[in-house]
């Protein structure tokens, strides 16, 4: 299968709160997987139609408030994990928009990763 990512991902298991772009919905709590420059991966306990707009706050243990996303929801599928009896989703997100104050920070946790890999593979 062809990669048709334009960016990294880097892992990321995080907390993250969710919830529909709709006014009567109430954040849900979510755990990231992984993240690049213009997607997120998380898990959620229910599933999230393609197309889905949601609003994502993820905290990216930098001891500031998390920073909030607002993207569309471009796959789910069910994650079976062995012993649970719970339904678990991962969901695949294209990040559509960044509170300003916050895409700085965002940023760079992104780089500061890429960095850290870079690092790897040269050994530095």
């Amino acid at each position: 299968m062809d990669e048709r990512r334009r960016y990294p991902r880097f892992h990321l298991k995080v907390n993250a709160k969710y919830r529909v772009l709709d006014p009567e919905e109430v954040f849900k709590l979510g755990i990231t997987r992984n993240v690049s420059a213009e997607g997120i991966c998380f898990e959620s306990g229910e599933e999230l139609r393609r197309g889905t707009h949601v609003n994502l706050e993820v905290d990216l243990m930098d001891k500031m408030p998390a920073v909030t996303l607002v993207g569309e929801i471009r796959w789910s599928l069910e994650s079976k994990a062995p012993g649970s009896k719970k339904k678990k989703y991962v969901n695949g997100v294209k990040l559509l928009d960044i509170q300003e104050s916050d895409e700085g920070r965002f940023l760079k946790y992104y780089c500061d990763r890429m960095v850290e890999k870079l690092a790897g593979y040269l050994k530095l």
